[in-house]
């Protein structure tokens, strides 16, 4: 029985970390940690160095501008210096640095809005001012046709009238990166992902190409669009009432102007684009004769299409 008992003493005397089989796990559990270990700074690395321009700040970042903003969220001395202020490098990629505020169209108007709050903005202050609806065209658009009436008679000179807002369903769009009409009403909430169109005419003064030494009356109709970087292909006719003679055209709709650029007025861009329909007030010579009431000019819209720019 002795022998046995001496191999029992050597056997526990035996280190358990020399065996195969333990040795093999503490190594396993050395790389595991030391994954652990690395993950962790890269974490720590990503999160004090990575840019912050693809959060939406409250302040836009224009694409072209490289300097550095600083946004403080303190304004007490203190605070500043217990909370230094952050420094965010614009990114020439991201959505926020290419935001673009615009101006709104509607006459006497001076707010600057983002493109995706204009039909809020519309809805709740000029719809019930101006009285012009906003109408929701039905699928499918392209089978749809929008009638505007616009009364010559009352036009005055070098002011853009609003004819008709109307809205129309867009198929098709990934709705994680379309743009969303936002901020809106209760009851107009489910045209948020609705793009918009607006229908205006002006009456002006401008010289035709038959003409160019005179300088004659002239009626332009032209459509406009919130959206930004999308080309909207229209066909529109204009029918002067109690007459035969029509005036169609395909137009793409023309983008809202962007509110660090002043907007162009009629007279000067009806020179030099060719998406407005611009009817001379000699070829209405029938129209004006008739009561003011009765002056009117019947437009009416088809949607064609849209595609990216």
């Amino acid at each position: 029985m002795q022998p046995n008992s001496s191999s029992n003493e050597v056997t526990d005397g035996l280190d358990t970390e020399s065996l195969p089989g333990n040795s093999a796990n503490n190594r396993r559990q050395r790389r595991r940690q030391e994954k652990r270990q690395r993950q962790l700074k890269e974490k720590t690395h990503l999160l004090y160095t990575k840019h912050f321009s693809n959060f939406r700040l409250p302040v836009s970042v224009p694409s072209t501008d490289l300097k550095m903003v600083q946004l403080s969220r303190y304004e007490s001395i203190v605070d500043r210096e217990r909370h230094p202020p952050l420094f965010v490098v614009p990114d020439q990629k991201s959505q926020w640095a290419r935001l673009r505020m615009i101006s709104c169209p509607c006459h006497g108007c001076s707010c600057t809005l983002d493109p995706n709050g204009w039909l809020s903005h519309y809805l709740s202050v000029h719809m019930p001012r101006l009285g012009v609806p906003f109408v929701d065209v039905p699928f499918p658009i392209e089978k749809q046709t929008l009638h505007a009436t616009c009364n010559v008679g009352s036009l005055d000179y070098d002011v853009n009238t609003l004819l008709g807002v109307f809205g129309y369903q867009r198929f098709g769009l990934n709705p994680l990166n379309c743009p969303r009409n936002t901020l809106l009403p209760r009851d107009y909430r489910k045209y948020s992902q609705h793009g918009v169109i607006l229908l205006f005419a002006c009456r002006t003064r401008h010289g035709l190409l038959w003409q160019r030494k005179q300088i004659d009356d002239v009626v332009a109709i032209w459509v406009s669009t919130p959206l930004q970087g999308i080309s909207i292909s229209l066909r529109c006719v204009v029918h002067p009432a109690q007459t035969t003679r029509y005036y169609p055209k395909l137009l793409h709709a023309r983008p809202l102007p962007a509110s660090s650029v002043k907007a162009p007025p009629c007279r000067e861009f009806i020179k030099t684009d060719s998406n407005v329909i611009v009817i001379s007030y000699q070829d209405l010579w029938q129209l004006l004769t008739l009561n003011v009431g009765q002056q009117l000019l019947n437009v009416e819209l088809h949607l064609t299409g849209e595609q990216k720019i």
